[in-house]
């Protein structure tokens, strides 16, 4: 439980800091694998904005960079 709620954590901090560049009106989930397990909370926002930028839900993609 404890590396569940780590990983959930670092999930929703990387999310939180890039939650206005999502672009509105989407529902997004979020599964972590377990590769995510001890992974720096860098290496996930990276993975995350990668995912969200191949899925066209960035705004200001390129100030993100």
């Amino acid at each position: 439980a404890v590396v569940r709620n780590r990983v959930r954590r670092l999930l929703r901090e990387s999310t939180r800091q890039i939650e206005g560049n999502i672009r509105p009106g989407y529902d997004i989930v979020l599964i972590a694998r377990r590769h995510v397990v001890g992974q720096s909370h860098e290496a996930i926002l990276k993975c995350l904005l990668d995912a969200l930028a191949r899925s066209d839900l960035l705004i200001n993609e390129a100030e993100l960079q």
